[in-house]
């Protein structure tokens, strides 16, 4: 360094600046003496200075070159801008021009005087250019000769070192900034592996700050999920100098669990120390989570369609026993004739109350939702709920009196409440406490509970929890809970289709059902139900009818049912009802029959699910499109018929199977008027 330098620099005025450069130049200088390399050190130090996102030292010659000179010196704070930053440098216009400071683009470009050398600032302060400006040739003095001599002769000597450098710094920000857990540790003979480095995505996945993470062995992370007895395979790996590429457990600081994807790669082999090697982890939870959410529901779907499919047909043959049993009941008057008919419908109300139970788990929509107050329904089951437990059961409620109305069907809700207390009380044994909570809640993101944690629609939700004092679920049980016929329970108590039901039924309402939790304390389910938007009137139903009411004036129906045995009983209704009834059991036959309209017909009733490529929805559709014509579809499942939600649904739907009495409710709730039968 020149002493004149030193002289001319005493005799100007100090800038804020000068203090700290000169001291940092100091350090520089005598690192420069002894032969070390200090273009890369003066880089920091000059974007330290200059607030600077990277600092360019290059040759002036080179300036033409495509990519970026191997001579050129470059730190950057960000290795992204560090693949671009040559590309935008290289179009400065100004190579041949008389060099002084000055700003161009994002750059302010400092040309040495009396050397080969150029340094370009990349968004530096404006406090760095006034000081440029004015202190140029003192600076130049100071540091060109450093400069000239590494960035001359002596730089292609060093080439190798700065390259090796710079690729060192750009490893170190890659790793350091990565997303995957990256921890390199030393296989030693004398003992378990130790953690030598960690980076932040380690941290932020054991939740172990770094500085309890180096020293520590790696079992500290990985030991957790094997089953007793069986080696650790990372151990088993690293002791046999082998690769490792599979899932292991990460027991976190919290004493949660991660599941890793983690690769182990072998870095070099050391005396010693043992050899070292690296683990590259990525958190693959949520994931796999996900994962298991997906295969839950498309097996659930699965086996919805199989029930269903397996409970419409069922529903059929239900229907033609009821209603011929209904039929002969209304033919004879002998008491003991009719004794056997009360057994056989009891039998069929069996079978009724089973199909029901089947179809709420597979339907998709409900199709008799109604305005609903969770609290009046809990509040008028509570006598039934006392009376179906034990005197050792103690049952409590404490409802929010504030919350808001949900659409449901009310009878559904009334079933998986009585499931719910029901299973509680088997799972204490007969003796315990219940509790059946009602609050608001808002929802969003993921669900709570550990039964899942799938995406939540976002909003104001009612639920609905039933606490028990019971001894909990195994957690290997718990994502089998809610499949159709998995019960726990001795098959003459139990048909697995409780929760399932449940499951069913808050689906449908476009509502969530978790496990809270379950221990040794006992367990909580919680159903989340929407808030309605608006009040849906309710309908109101006339409970005043004589035992055979007739149709008010002359109505003349069509019958579609692909079953012959139940499209009879439906003739034999609507004749006793006092229609004209005209049937078919092919609806692609109805189509061609009724193409040029339907004459006197007013009233269609149709099955939904039929064969021949149409079904009762689309075939209702097309008899109502040109003409004034009352519709009740009739069904057993409704299946995929092109309709997504319950409000879309245009037509009224009785279930099967059904008796006259709902037969007649139904009808009066698409516009028929009846009349009271003669005496």
């Amino acid at each position: 360094m020149d002493s004149t330098a030193f002289k001319e620099f005493s005799q100007t005025d100090l800038n804020p600046l000068w203090p700290r450069l000169l001291a940092e130049l100091g350090k520089l200088q005598a690192d420069f003496i002894n032969g070390e390399d200090v273009l890369l050190p003066l880089c920091r130090v000059l974007a330290e200075l200059s607030q600077s996102q990277a600092v360019l030292i290059f040759p002036k010659d080179r300036f033409e070159s495509e990519d970026m000179p191997a001579c050129t010196t470059c730190w950057c704070r960000d290795p992204v801008r560090y693949l671009t930053l040559w590309k935008e440098a290289k179009d400065w216009p100004f190579i041949n021009q008389e060099p002084t400071v000055h700003r161009w683009q994002s750059f302010v470009i400092w040309p040495a005087k009396r050397a080969n050398i150029q340094i370009f600032f990349h968004s530096a302060s404006e406090e760095w250019l006034s000081f440029l400006l004015s202190s140029n040739e003192t600076l130049s003095e100071i540091i060109m000769g450093m400069l000239a001599q590494q960035s001359g002769e002596g730089q292609e000597s060093t080439r190798a070192r700065v390259t090796s450098t710079i690729d060192s710094e750009m490893f170190q920000s890659i790793v350091s900034n990565s997303e995957d857990l990256i921890l390199v540790a030393s296989r030693s003979p004398f003992g378990v592996p130790s953690i030598m480095y960690s980076n932040a995505a380690a941290t932020s996945v054991s939740h172990y700050p770094r500085s309890q993470l180096i020293g520590k062995p790696i079992t500290m992370l990985f030991e957790s999920g094997l089953e007793g007895g069986e080696e650790n395979p990372l151990l088993q790996a690293i002791n046999c100098r082998t690769d490792f590429d599979g899932e292991l457990i990460c027991t976190t600081a919290n004493n949660e669990e991660a599941l890793l994807h983690m690769h182990l790669v072998a870095l070099e082999e050391t005396s010693g120390h043992g050899s070292l090697f690296a683990l590259v982890g990525r958190d693959i939870t949520e994931q796999k989570q996900l994962q298991h959410i997906m295969a839950r529901t498309q097996k659930m779907q699965a086996m919805g369609q199989l029930v269903g499919g397996i409970a419409h047909d069922f529903n059929n043959i239900l229907g033609v026993l009821k209603g011929n049993l209904e039929l002969l009941e209304l033919k004879i008057t002998e008491e003991k004739l009719l004794r056997y008919l009360k057994n056989a419908f009891k039998a069929c109300q069996r079978g009724t109350d089973l199909t029901r139970r089947l179809l709420q788990f597979s339907r998709q929509e409900q199709f008799s939702a109604h305005h609903c107050q969770v609290n009046e329904v809990i509040g008028g089951m509570e006598e039934l709920l006392g009376k179906s437990l034990t005197t050792q059961i103690k049952l409590k409620t404490e409802v929010n009196n504030d919350i808001a109305d949900i659409y449901v069907d009310r009878g559904d809700l009334e079933d998986a409440l009585l499931n719910l207390v029901l299973n509680a009380k088997d799972a204490m044994g007969g003796e315990g406490d219940i509790l059946i909570k009602t609050d608001i809640t808002y929802l969003s993101g993921l669900l709570p509970g550990i039964t899942g944690s799938p995406q939540v629609e976002e909003g104001q939700y009612v639920t609905v929890s039933v606490t028990d004092s019971g001894c909990g679920i195994p957690t290997h049980l718990l994502e089998k809970i809610f499949e159709p016929f998995f019960t726990t329970k001795d098959k003459s108590k139990g048909t697995g289709l409780g929760l399932s039901m449940v499951y069913g039924f808050v689906k449908r309402s476009k509502g969530y059902m978790s496990v809270m939790k379950s221990d040794d304390q006992g367990t909580e389910f919680c159903l989340w139900f929407p808030v309605t938007r608006q009040a849906i009137a309710e309908e109101v139903k006339n409970d005043e009818r004589a035992k055979m009411p007739v149709v008010a004036s002359k109505l003349k129906v069509l019958i579609v049912d692909d079953e012959v045995e139940l499209l009879n009983v439906l003739k034999d209704y609507c004749e006793l009802l006092g229609m004209e009834v005209e049937s078919c059991s092919d609806p692609l036959e109805v189509r061609r029959r009724y193409s040029n309209g339907l004459g006197d017909i007013k009233l269609l009733i149709t099955d939904v699910l039929m064969p021949g490529g149409i079904n009762g929805y689309e075939l209702a559709k097309e008899l109502s499109a040109d003409a004034d014509l009352s519709v009740l579809l009739i069904s057993g499942f409704i299946g995929d018929i092109g309709i997504n939600k319950n409000e879309d649904m245009p037509y009224r739907v009785l279930h099967k199977p059904f008796d006259l009495e709902g037969l007649v409710d139904s009808l009066e709730q698409v516009g028929i008027q009846f009349a009271c039968a003669s005496e």
